[in-house]
């Protein structure tokens, strides 16, 4: 071997050593601090057990506030800053909604002690689980799952599935298998105010404004969710096609084909979509992937016509996009009647 050549397999050598030195400090430090944050999260949840357990008695008003404003000082000048009033009463908050260390447990080696502290704040308890397994699931940071609570995504999810029922299902579904399923996967609507579009716009500048805006875009899909390509050009009998936008997800394992429109959903969209699905099936579906699937982009739904065509029983799904966000109240309202027409159907 010459010198060069021995000079360049030490070189190798060693840019190997590093790298396999780096990795094993990189997953050093990964459990580390998921020890840390498991430990962490256990030790504020038993505090705010004992608190309510052992001093508060369930009593939170008068004497319940006068005593842990009393520990809050006297743990302020023996541990810090950390230990205020306020944090105290997260830890009580918490040890409430998350009884049991099992759960506790379950939860910590996942999540946050500040994912737990948002989730905590929610009374609703079917919105606080489902929050929890999407936040589990699709791995959120604690700025996504906020920005998902802030965007309603439970009150339209609610309003897209009418309402309780198939959310109680699609959680289960979740919980017990970990298996994500189209009808949790789209949304409707979706809004897409971060666009910055004006009150007139082109399809080519709702798409040029996703792109443009793409990681918003994606977020407002779900973290599961790889762009792939915008145009997709495909080939038919001599004829051109295009698919506006292309994705992949990794839970469905599917690719995702996304047709964009701008007036009403219309009957003919159906038979445009099937054939880019069966063209992707046929010359892009990879080995182990699931059928392609669609969604259609419309600002309005035409909701007889998607019913008579059984869309939600197929590979196809219709939703609306909205470029401004309506008032809360407005939702809020609407997810109200939903909830009372589904426990209507329920009784009958």
């Amino acid at each position: 071997m010459t010198q060069d050549k021995k000079h360049l397999s030490q070189n190798q050598e060693a840019r190997e050593l590093l790298h396999h030195v780096v990795a094993l400090i990189e997953e050093s430090k990964k459990q580390v601090a998921l020890t840390v944050n498991r430990e962490v999260t256990l030790l504020y949840w038993r505090v705010g057990r004992t608190i309510n357990q052992e001093l508060l008695q369930e009593q939170r008003a008068g004497y319940g506030e006068q005593i842990v404003s009393s520990l809050a000082s006297h743990l302020t000048k023996s541990y810090g800053r950390g230990w205020s009033k306020r944090h105290l009463w997260h830890c009580v908050r918490v040890a409430d909604t998350f009884p049991g260390d099992q759960i506790v447990n379950a939860l910590s080696t996942q999540l946050s002690w500040t994912h737990l502290r948002i989730l905590a704040a929610m009374e609703d308890e079917l919105k606080r689980v489902f929050y929890t397994e999407l936040t589990i699931q699709e791995r959120w940071s604690t700025r996504v799952l906020q920005e998902r609570i802030d965007s309603m995504l439970f009150e339209r999810s609610a309003l897209s599935r009418k309402p309780e029922e198939l959310l109680r299902q699609e959680l289960s579904t979740l919980q017990s298998a970990g298996a994500v399923t189209p009808d949790l996967v789209f949304r409707d609507p979706y809004v897409l105010d971060f666009l910055g579009l004006s009150d007139t716009y082109s399809e080519r500048d709702l798409e040029s404004a996703i792109l443009t805006q793409l990681q918003q875009f994606i977020i407002e899909l779900g973290s599961d969710f790889a762009f792939l390509a915008r145009q997709k050009r495909i080939l038919i009998d001599n004829e051109d096609f295009k698919i506006d936008l292309l994705f992949y997800h990794r839970g469905l394992r599917r690719l995702v084909a996304i047709d964009l429109k701008l007036g009403r959903f219309k009957a003919a969209y159906k038979g445009q979509m099937e054939l880019y699905l069966k063209w992707l099936d046929k010359h892009e579906r990879k080995e182990g992937e699931e059928s392609p699937i669609g969604l259609i982009l419309c600002a309005e739904k035409s909701q007889e016509q998607i019913e008579l065509l059984e869309l939600d029983k197929g590979h196809i799904r219709v939703s609306e996009y909205l470029t401004q966000l309506p008032p809360k109240e407005v939702f809020a309202s609407r997810l109200h009647k939903a909830i009372e027409l589904a426990q209507v159907k329920k009784v009958e």
